[in-house]
């Protein structure tokens, strides 16, 4: 899903090839938010935390969005063209299965660093990323992004070449479908807080959080 944020700018009328009449299309000065995917993901990793990585979904999302990036740079219409398929998102989901693995890792890694400077809380999480984990993370992280973006993007056309088709156009309202995935989103971050915080109680790794004053008037 792209959402572009910024001042609208002029239209822009253009030839698109592959059997596309002539669109038109509204560009503006902004960025894609790619975030806006997270949502689904981040319940998805609270409802299932050992077998699914979140970073290796997040991953996933960059990777499909760079396309859109490239075309919204170089003010092509349409945006979502082969990644934004369901044969280009097999390919870059089967991709990140392989190197999401050791990539999240490295980020678990060098978060851990920053965490560890944080003296008055564990915030450090598990450095070692399952092969399940990486799977599932690309995989459903590639095909939830197609899915919601068909519900969202007019100009998605995820069966090509084998369709013009968009199947899931026009089942819900393109304005439902940033709220709901904030709203996940939101519940998964919460959700994900107390099972996390539950675990590490159960299993004696829960450092309070403990500020300077406090603990100097313990001493005390």
């Amino acid at each position: 899903m792209t959402v572009l944020v910024g001042r609208s700018g002029p239209l822009r009328r253009r030839v698109v090839h592959g059997g596309m009449s002539r669109s038109t299309c509204r560009t503006r000065d902004g960025m894609p938010v790619t975030p806006i995917h997270m949502g689904l993901g981040i319940a998805a990793k609270a409802a299932g935390p050992r077998h699914i990585s979140i970073v290796v979904f997040g991953l996933t999302q960059i990777a499909l969005d760079i396309e859109v990036l490239w075309h919204l740079v170089r003010q092509e219409y349409p945006f979502h063209t082969f990644c934004h398929t369901y044969l280009g998102a097999t390919a870059v989901a089967c991709t990140l299965a392989v190197v999401g693995k050791p990539a999240s890792q490295w980020i678990k890694r060098l978060w851990n660093k920053c965490a560890a400077r944080c003296r008055d809380a564990n915030l450090e999480v598990l450095e070692k990323t399952t092969w399940l984990a990486s799977i599932t993370g690309a995989v459903f992280g590639a095909y939830s992004h197609i899915a919601l973006d068909s519900l969202y993007h007019p100009d998605i056309q995820p069966q090509q070449p084998w369709s013009d088709r968009n199947a899931l156009q026009g089942i819900v309202t393109p304005s439902v479908v940033v709220p709901v995935s904030i709203g996940l989103g939101i519940i998964g971050v919460a959700w994900f807080i107390l099972g996390e915080r539950a675990r590490r109680k159960a299993d004696g790794s829960l450092k309070p959080i403990v500020t300077r004053n406090t603990a100097h008037d313990d001493r005390r």
